[in-house]
């Protein structure tokens, strides 16, 4: 990095450190949020490159995928200490919230612009009973559509305080059930297949170098 930075890379840096800080107190908060916020990353681009999507959108779907939860930022520790399979009717109405929380908290950095709708649209459904403002099928970015097939397979698959993780096969199908009203049928499939042939992601925690050098690309980074 140059040793006089301009205006334009300065806050470039700032706000790099910034979503850096965020990641962490996330961490902080709730360590499983964090490090699954990083698998999430990781399944996304794998699913956006077998849909052939370019790669500034590759990597702003895995952007997506990292930052999808940073809204639960905001929710109150009864969220993160609950050891019930179902929230209570306020819990769930909280929960429903961090969409909307995570995408104010990106909004306002220029570079991430792209991502945002990742973040607030990824708990839509197909069938239109998704939240927050219950889009349907055509009108959910697909972006937000893979971020969700992600987000779904790893809660499925890895152990969280209320429940333990679920086979593979029980995720393919729930997936695949999930088509009905939730998901895009064809980007399922086409995520099936990349888990049957490349594995899953073991739960190894957050991948720090890989947020920085998503976030740093996003912002131009290299090309200064």
């Amino acid at each position: 990095m140059r040793q006089h930075l301009t205006s334009r890379e300065w806050l470039c840096e700032q706000h790099i450190k910034t979503l850096g800080e965020i990641s962490l107190a996330l961490g902080e908060k709730d360590p499983y949020t964090q490090a699954h916020g990083h698998r999430v990353a990781l399944y996304a681009m794998r699913l956006a490159r077998q849909l052939g999507f370019s790669p500034d959108k590759i990597r702003n779907v895995g952007i997506g995928g990292l930052f999808h939860d940073v809204g639960k930022l905001a929710l109150s520790d009864r969220i993160f200490t609950n050891r019930e399979t179902h929230l209570s009717t306020d819990l769930q109405q909280e929960v429903r919230c961090h969409p909307l929380i995570g995408a104010a908290l990106l909004k306002h950095i220029d570079f991430l612009e792209p991502v945002v709708d990742f973040v607030l649209f990824h708990h839509e459904r197909e069938d239109g009973n998704g939240y927050p403002f219950g889009l349907k099928a055509g009108e959910i970015p697909p972006g937000a559509k893979v971020v969700s097939i992600a987000d779904c397979f790893d809660a499925v698959t890895t152990d969280r305080p209320y429940q333990k993780g679920q086979s593979i096969a029980s995720a393919y199908e729930i997936l695949r059930e999930g088509c009905r009203h939730y998901f895009c049928e064809a980007y399922v499939e086409i995520f099936i297949e990349d888990i049957q042939e490349n594995g899953i992601i073991q739960d190894t925690g957050p991948d720090l170098l890989l947020a920085d050098e998503l976030v740093r690309s996003a912002a131009g980074y290299y090309a200064m």
